[in-house]
């Protein structure tokens, strides 16, 4: 099995120099539990400096596709990877626009599936079975068969600490590449969200007596307030029976 695993350089917070992102380093570390043909791929106009912290936290080379800064990366990938079972990549860049888009378009370009925000990765049969981190600590399971593209979240693997040694061992493989032009980007200033106001100002009551009763709710709609549990059940009973809301 051909696993890719894609990665760009990130912006660090504090300094500001380019480093490794969190989210690709944890696919990177999740890559190399799996079985199969590991190959990191890096797409861009970043120089070796901005892609040597991978060298040092795991990755033994770097296929780099030079493309000048205002190409698209896409195509690119696309064709680099024809053939490779499996993807992953960080859920969004961690430098530049970060619009998380790639692993989707990558997918469609591919042919593939796509599991996103992925924890974990295994084996089940003849497909494989992702755990996916949902908002609030929630976990889901999917389920994909080969080709998949993964997007993988930062808390998905951990990555071996920085190394001098694996640093210098490292080779960056650069290969020239045309990718199309960037679409312009369009800036619009965010806009606040409307608060929802219901289409009528009657209280929730009566607006329940009117979806029941329709017309003139108040000679139509009967609220029961005298008799004990079983009398009121058989007055709904009798509402829903004589509206052929039920049938026995």
């Amino acid at each position: 099995m051909k696993i890719a695993v894609l990665v760009s350089p990130a912006v660090h917070p504090v300094s500001g120099r380019p480093c490794a992102g969190e989210a690709d380093l944890a696919a990177l570390a999740l890559a190399q539990r799996l079985p199969g043909e590991l190959q990191v791929w890096y797409a861009g106009a970043a120089d070796d400096a901005a892609l040597a912290d991978y060298l040092a936290r795991g990755a033994d080379n770097i296929h780099s596709l030079s493309l000048s800064p205002d190409s698209d990366v896409l195509a690119a990938l696309g064709s680099a990877l024809q053939g490779v079972d499996m993807v992953l990549c960080g859920a969004r860049s961690g430098g530049g626009d970060g619009s998380g888009l790639l692993p989707y378009q990558l997918a469609e370009q591919l042919g593939a599936a796509l599991l996103p925000d992925v924890l974990d990765l295994s084996k089940s049969d003849r497909q494989w079975q992702a755990v996916q981190a949902l908002p609030k600590g929630v976990r889901r399971t999917l389920k994909a068969g080969l080709p998949l593209v993964a997007s993988v979240n930062p808390r998905a693997a951990t990555a071996p600490g920085w190394s001098y040694a694996r640093l210098q061992q490292g080779k960056i493989k650069r290969k020239a590449a045309t990718g199309a032009a960037l679409a312009p980007v369009v800036l619009e200033p965010a806009r606040r969200a409307r608060a929802l106001v219901a289409a009528s100002k009657v209280s929730g009551h009566a607006r329940m007596q009117g979806a029941i009763a329709g017309g003139d709710a108040k000679q139509a709609g009967v609220v029961v307030k005298q008799g004990d549990s079983v009398e009121k059940a058989q007055v709904v009973l009798d509402y829903l029976r004589q509206h052929q809301l039920v049938d026995f």
